[in-house]
């Protein structure tokens, strides 16, 4: 197996030089940057695990002309220490199954083209073509607008997978801007289907979403969203409001709101308040089910969430960040510091710890202490 990803790793690292040398002749450029993330996880059985994972992302752009560009990322990661993890070591014990073993995540070695699309701009519409990034929401820890990606409220802000998709954008009068998606599956049918109307006045930006997807368990689910952001008395305002149709569940309404505020010495402040009613307001009621699609799907179990952080650049090269996110049905919730090393403009180290809190079958409360060490060198 090792020899497919070597072969692989071989012959982009070829294309990407050899390409390089008529860089100019065709417009081409390049970049990339090497990844490093240890992760050590305490279980609720009190065993500490490792995990470790080399990542190299290479870049590769194009302006074919004044009305087609190009862009594309190439990923190769290898896991290393723990690669084979049972949600079942995160449950309570009363919820737990004899056979654990059709509960166990397996991570592989990987090898894959993350994006690859091609981007066309005429007088009326815009057009991109291929895997892509398919983002919406507005929010920093949740986005119930965005049904395209599974958000980690941990780390909110890495990036995330491309998809295949055509997208269309109509744009008009101002800042105004119509975009039809296509996720293509087997059959347009069970294929997601979403439509966003974008508009900005009076300071903030709006927009309106419809989005169809099938999901996991084949269920069609369809989600209607709307999308502010702005600015009030020097706060920054931000929310999202969905509501999700499923064909063979109950209906349910989630939102965020959310603000954050920027002092003068560059102290930086956000806070959110989330409510999903897909979850539960007693945690005792919490079921198998529950647990896997918060493990499987990002799910939170509880209905009432407030997420708050601080940042504060210490000199010119160190930031320092807290954040907590609190379960306020159950009272669960887990507590992370994270700093930020700018070693110098091509390389950044990140160390982040978790430190959950709860009584015991609690969403946070049964996990164990973890923390992850990142760097990252551009180049």
């Amino acid at each position: 197996m090792y020899f497919k990803y070597l072969f692989t790793f071989v012959f982009v690292i070829r294309l990407f030089f050899s390409a390089f040398s008529q860089e100019e002749e065709n417009n081409i450029e390049f970049s990339a940057y090497y990844e490093n993330q240890f992760f050590p996880q305490k279980s609720n059985n009190g065993e500490i695990s490792l995990q470790d994972y080399n990542k190299l992302r290479l870049n590769i752009s194009s302006e074919i002309s004044d009305k087609i560009s190009f862009k594309s990322n190439y990923i190769l990661k290898t896991y290393h220490g723990k690669t084979t993890i049972n949600i079942m070591e995160f449950m309570p014990e009363y919820l737990r199954q004899e056979n654990i073993s059709d509960y166990e995540i397996k991570l592989e070695n990987e090898s894959f083209l993350d994006n690859a699309y091609i981007s066309i701009y005429t007088k009326r519409l815009n057009f991109r073509i291929g895997k892509q990034q398919l983002s919406m929401g507005s929010a920093y820890a949740w986005n119930p607008t965005d049904i395209f990606n599974r958000k980690n409220t941990m780390d909110p802000t890495y990036e995330k997978i491309g998809l295949n998709a055509f997208k269309i954008e109509f744009p008009f009068h101002n800042d105004a801007m119509l975009t039809g998606i296509l996720n293509v599956n087997e059959e347009f049918k069970n294929s997601t289907k979403g439509i966003k109307l974008k508009e900005h006045f009076f300071g903030f930006d709006f927009s309106l979403s419809f989005i169809e997807k099938e999901e996991i368990d084949t269920s069609k689910r369809t989600n209607y969203g709307f999308n502010f952001s702005g600015e009030v008395l020097g706060f920054g305002v931000h929310g999202e409001f969905a509501y999700n149709e499923k064909n063979n569940s109950k209906n349910f309404k989630q939102f965020v709101f959310g603000a954050d505020y920027t002092f003068e010495n560059s102290l930086y402040f956000i806070a959110e308040y989330y409510k999903n009613e897909l979850g539960k307001t007693d945690y005792k009621k919490y079921s198998f089910f529950d647990w896997t699609r918060f493990f499987t799907e990002g799910e939170n179990l509880g209905q009432d969430y407030i997420y708050l952080g601080e940042s504060y650049p210490i000199g010119d090269f160190l930031n320092w960040s807290n954040f907590l996110m609190l379960n306020l049905n159950d009272k669960s919730g887990v507590f992370f510091p994270w700093f930020d090393l700018s070693i110098n403009d091509n390389t950044e180290f990140i160390i982040v710890a978790y430190l959950p809190f709860g009584k015991k079958n609690t969403e946070f409360g049964e996990f164990g202490k973890g923390a992850f060490a990142r760097i990252k060198v551009y180049f």
